[in-house]
């Protein structure tokens, strides 16, 4: 009897898991839904408590839609926020993006040497299927290693592989193209 109740509140448990982790798949989906249809303020208020619980994916596109005022008044120094957030956890569009805010000054103070960085983990973290974007990573990096002293040069790489050493490791996750 003591036996058969275990395993029944095994199977509930389980059953339950499943049924949040699918809830939860549906929510994010539902946001990212309300994002590509280009209801940007449902968009941010689905994706908040993703982004607020450390989800990188979320946490980029809080960072856009700021960047871009969408949905929200334009603001650079959240989209920083937001973006410096989603790069720490090694998201690679996030990165690439932070470089840009870097390189210009927008939001945070102008820093080549954290866009150097942030453009050469952003290359090295995209997937084959987003070669393009590692591309346009790369040419960041040129160009702003072109600004660069040589001492500048040699601190960022020295970033980058102080970051590599201490790199979170977190499944990956991208959100499902909604059409």
């Amino acid at each position: 009897m003591l036996k058969s109740i275990f395993v029944t509140a095994a199977i509930l448990g389980s059953s339950l898991a499943a049924m949040q982790t699918s809830a939860f798949a549906q929510s994010l989906e539902r946001a990212m839904a309300n994002y590509y249809r280009g209801d940007y303020a449902d968009a941010m208020k689905a994706l908040t408590p993703f982004a607020t619980d450390g989800d990188r994916s979320a946490q980029f596109y809080i960072g856009y839609m700021h960047e871009r005022g969408k949905g929200v008044p334009q603001d650079y120094s959240e989209a920083a926020k937001w973006y410096g957030q989603s790069a720490e956890l090694g998201y690679p569009f996030a990165q690439n993006n932070l470089g840009v805010l870097y390189k210009h000054g927008r939001g945070v103070p102008k820093d080549r040497v954290a866009a150097y960085k942030w453009f050469g983990l952003a290359a090295d973290g995209y997937q084959a299927a987003e070669l393009g974007n590692r591309d346009l990573a790369l040419e960041n990096q040129e160009n702003i290693a072109a600004q660069m002293s040589v001492e500048e040069l040699e601190e960022a790489k020295n970033q980058i592989e102080e970051y590599r050493a201490n790199e979170p490791v977190i499944p990956e996750y991208r959100p499902p193209n909604i059409r």
